[in-house]
């Protein structure tokens, strides 16, 4: 009973705190144009919310908000409050209104706020230890053209903390680039230190824009209240760069091709293996890349990449990628291809030839790749069109010429053949019953090791290749009853172009030196395909999952 009235007692004693009043204030009023005021709004109690500050964007430049949360307890009485801090520069002279902040129901004053047109320095800081510059590297300029821009940071003293705001114009892409430097000048016989960023700016269209200056707003230790004393007092201080104005041009009406202005161009390719020799049916690796300066890797165009008859591109994605280098965007785009050869002899690639405007000479460039002359040998293991079609008229031939000469003789040599060929017929009939079913026996009894689907499915989509192929001879012994030589002996069984083209490239990935990345989902598509179509052809193979 006593532990009850103890708890009420303290419940009862306890302050009951809610939030009653919103107090807002601005430490200067008027303000001059490109000074930095205060903004500050105090709760009497600890909050989590947080007003809407948005409503400021309009006539201000805000920096923050920055939030504190304080407990004091004076005499026995405790006290909460919650505060935000904000740093307003005007964007423009005139009277302007804050309007009132809400949380919780209660609401602060509006404050009513002149900002006075000054002098040219006090628009450009109030502070003669800070100022900011910007500039173009060119303020004539194409669309799509990359230019630089650079803000930097000029200051004496300590600058405690400081907030740069971005520049930011419709029609205009602005991307910084790197990281901030930091160095020294000397400007006018003084030393100051420098802090620099730099963007890359690029007009999405034609005509004039105006590029506002950024805007410095930060502390720094106030030199009268003591600089080296580790409890010195800051002050507010803030800076705006220059206006700078931008003339975008239109894309010349000359111009062939895919719209693309750089400093400089070029295209380079490799080939692996590096040979000059290929051999018919099996894949090699050709890299393209292009180089651009001045450009942003989302600029750089497509390639027009074209085969000749009797090659097969089978094309990567391309990759783009960009760094800065000494103060220059450099980008690159990588075209990687599988160049599989069908025929024999000489093989001509076409030029390669992309037009570029050289923002320089402002004229028309081109950046090319000669064409590429390339030998491709007979592969002894593909089936040759012109061999395989002369093995039978080659005989009719030379018995149609010793006819001409004694018919008796054809007619002998016919009437043998055709024996021949009616007893191979009667052999065919009677043993193949008997075949079948021992091939049928050999794929039951094939080993302790039998082709999985599942298994098949999971080494293709892992990429890997030695499992893969491993899996594909398991299925090609159970399927036909004996263990292919090789992948290119599984292709000539299966007959299927896709699916030859997919083993040829898992040969390229088991068999050369300068192996590439090998995707094994194409190869499983074009597996499942051939293997419904076997499986509807009864006749022609025995089963494709035998139990």
């Amino acid at each position: 009973m006593v532990k009850q009235w103890l708890c009420l007692f303290l419940l009862l004693s306890s302050p009951v705190w809610a939030l009653t009043e919103l107090k807002v204030s601005l430490d200067k009023n008027p303000l001059l144009l490109g000074e930095t005021a205060v903004l500050e709004l105090v709760a009497d109690d600890q909050v989590a919310q947080q007003p809407d500050f948005s409503v400021l964007d309009q006539h201000f430049i805000v920096q923050g908000p920055s939030m504190g949360q304080q407990m004091q307890i004076i005499n026995g009485q405790a006290s909460r409050t919650t505060s935000w801090r904000l740093l307003l520069k005007a964007k423009q002279s005139g009277t302007f209104t804050i309007p009132s902040f809400e949380i919780e129901g209660v609401s602060s004053s509006s404050i009513e706020v002149e900002v006075i047109k000054g002098s040219a320095q006090t628009e450009t800081t109030n502070d003669p230890q800070l100022f900011l510059q910007s500039s173009l590297d060119s303020t004539q300029l194409y669309v799509q053209q990359l230019a630089y821009l650079d803000v930097k940071i000029f200051f004496q003293g300590d600058l405690q903390r400081g907030s740069l705001s971005e520049p930011k114009v419709d029609g205009l892409s602005i991307e910084q680039l790197g990281k901030d430097k930091e160095g020294s000048e000397l400007v006018n016989g003084e030393r100051y230190r420098t802090f620099s960023r730099k963007y890359r700016i690029i007009p999405e269209r034609s005509g004039t824009f105006v590029l506002p200056g950024s805007t410095l707003s930060g502390e720094m230790l106030d030199r009268n209240s003591g600089r080296y004393d580790y409890f010195a007092q800051t002050k507010a201080v803030s800076a705006t760069a220059n206006d700078l104005t931008i003339e975008v041009a239109a894309k010349p009406d000359n111009f062939p091709g895919d719209w693309l202005i750089a400093d400089l161009v070029s295209l380079n390719e490799e080939w692996s293996p590096a040979t000059e020799q290929l051999t018919q049916g099996e894949p090699v690796t050709r890299t393209i890349t292009l180089t651009a300066l001045d450009v942003a890797e989302h600029q750089l165009p497509d390639l027009p990449l074209n085969a000749p008859d009797g090659v097969k591109l089978y094309k990567e994605q391309p990759q783009a990628k960009q760094a800065e280098r000494n103060g220059t965007l450099v980008s690159q785009k990588v075209f990687s291809m599988a160049v599989v050869a069908n025929r024999t002899g000489e093989l001509v690639l076409p030029e390669v030839k992309l037009p570029w405007w050289n923002k320089k000479t402002n004229s028309v460039h081109y950046a090319t790749l000669p064409e590429k002359r390339l030998t491709v040998e007979v592969n002894p293991e593909l089936p040759q069109q012109n061999s395989a079609a002369v093995v039978v008229p080659a005989a009719q031939g030379l018995t149609t010429a010793a006819a001409e000469h004694n018919p008796w003789q054809w007619n002998y040599t016919s009437s043998v053949l055709t024996a021949l060929w009616l007893c191979s017929v009667l052999a065919l009939v009677w043993f193949r019953p008997k075949r079948a079913v021992v091939k049928k026996a050999m794929v039951h009894n094939s080993g302790s090791a039998r082709a999985n689907p599942k298994k098949l499915q999971l080494a293709c989509h892992n990429n890997d290749a030695g499992a893969t192929r491993q899996w594909l001879m398991l299925w090609a012994q159970q399927q036909f009853g004996r263990t292919p030589a090789s992948l290119t002996e599984l292709a000539l069984w299966c007959k299927d172009q896709n699916f030859t083209e997919q083993l040829q490239l898992l040969n390229q990935q088991l068999y050369q030196k300068n192996q590439q990345s090998w995707q094994g989902k194409a190869l499983w598509i074009c597996w499942s395909k051939l293997s419904l179509e076997k499986t509807s052809d009864k006749s022609a193979l025995p089963e494709l999952y035998p139990e």
